[in-house]
């Protein structure tokens, strides 16, 4: 199904318009299917349910959309029943449209009947072959209850949810299950974890790179003093990540690494807190971090590193060159 014009004069935010995009893609030809909120996350590469319902209730203010839950047998959790909120598809298609789950109407122009879905027990266990109304012959087939879904009419997609299970606690200690919370309560450990995951991502053949718990502690110590967050911090991992001038000397300078991430803190605070929508901090309350230095005779400064140490030696030698 086209997306409806009205969404292009609305203002939606970019995942929004994604979202809508996408259930255009499956409403089909009726218009409206039903699906879980869980798969239209997965759809639209989004972990939080929370985002996604947001975002269908956003889109429903607008007009753009309906939506409604539906029911299933056995205790079952049901879909959510989403239709397009289109007036031309509208149209056409509400004169199809089943509005009772109880009884459903012929095509027939001439008469309509009403026929019970679910039948009763003066219904006969045999079936009846045939019964003529018109020129059309209508074999009545029995119902089974097992299985039974309302709106058996509409297109859907994804598995039926199996009934809820107990939910097991997720540990905030253990930074493996980070991927599993939402990113606003992850703990300087799981920061100091990621930050040590795109390293090696980047870097596989560099392994034990990232000193996890001294950039853990460092984190721990700046949110205290600082009030930077875990949003920030990944805000500020991601920038570090994009500039590659930060890994020039990725071999020499690799257990270093997180000190040049902490070090951007002072440098690009107020450019992350812009990115998340956030006010800028005065440059004396942003967090800065000083490198370990060596000092030449002449009184210039080097880092006390490996490629540091070998530059200060190489400029000793230019000095007593120079003499």
């Amino acid at each position: 199904m086209k997306i409806p014009q009205e969404a292009f004069t609305a203002q939606l935010s970019d995942y929004q318009f994604r979202l809508l995009v996408v259930l255009c893609r499956f409403a089909g030809s009726k218009g409206r299917f039903k699906a879980s909120v869980e798969v239209l996350g997965r759809e639209t590469n989004k972990k939080s349910d929370k985002t996604v319902r947001r975002a269908l209730k956003a889109l429903e203010s607008h007009g753009l959309i309906a939506t409604s839950p539906t029911r299933r047998a056995n205790g079952f959790n049901g879909y959510l029943m989403i239709e397009i909120r289109d007036a031309n598809y509208r149209a056409i298609g509400d004169a199809n449209y089943r509005a009772s789950h109880g009884y459903v109407t012929n095509g027939s122009d001439s008469q309509s009947t009403n026929k019970p879905l679910v039948p009763n027990s003066q219904i006969s266990n045999q079936l009846k072959e045939f019964r003529n109304i018109g020129d059309v012959s209508l074999k009545e087939v029995k119902v089974p209850m097992k299985k039974y879904d309302d709106g058996d009419e509409l297109a859907g997609f994804g598995l039926i949810e199996p009934k809820d299970a107990p939910q097991q606690k997720i540990s905030k200690r253990d930074p493996k299950t980070r991927g599993k919370r939402p990113e606003h309560e992850w703990t300087p450990m799981d920061v100091a974890a990621e930050f040590s995951f795109r390293v090696g991502r980047k870097y596989p053949l560099l392994p034990g790179t990232v000193n996890v718990r001294a950039l853990s502690g460092a984190l721990s110590k700046f949110r205290k003093q600082y009030g930077t967050t875990a949003l920030i911090e990944l805000e500020l991992l991601r920038m570090f990540m994009a500039d590659e001038r930060n890994f020039k000397q990725i071999g020499d300078e690799a257990p270093n690494l997180y000190k040049l991430y902490l070090a951007s803190f002072g440098k690009k605070m107020n450019q992350a807190r812009e990115n998340l929508g956030l006010g800028r901090v005065a440059k004396e309350k942003t967090p800065t971090v000083k490198m370990a230095t060596i000092t030449a005779s002449d009184g210039r400064e080097f880092q006390n590193s490996m490629s540091g140490r070998a530059q200060l030696e190489r400029y000793e030698q230019k000095l007593r060159g120079a003499k």
